[in-house]
């Protein structure tokens, strides 16, 4: 029997990056636009990703204030 154990993306669209952190788009645009929060790739054509295990950090760092 086969298992479909899809790794973990290691890179979240916006709207995951959102979730995660509960936050919205709005607050994350600024957050790139001030070069703060978790790590962004920016790819071109209006398309944003973010590294996940840098959202996950900015969950805990944000969660523990």
């Amino acid at each position: 029997m086969l298992h479909d154990h899809s790794p973990e993306p290691l890179l979240l669209t916006p709207d995951e990056a959102a979730a995660i952190l509960d936050r919205d788009l709005a607050e994350l645009r600024q957050w790139r636009a001030q070069n703060i929060g978790p790590i962004f790739h920016d790819l071109g054509r209006g398309l944003i990703r973010y590294a996940r295990d840098s959202v996950i950090q900015e969950a805990a760092t944000t969660s523990a204030r």
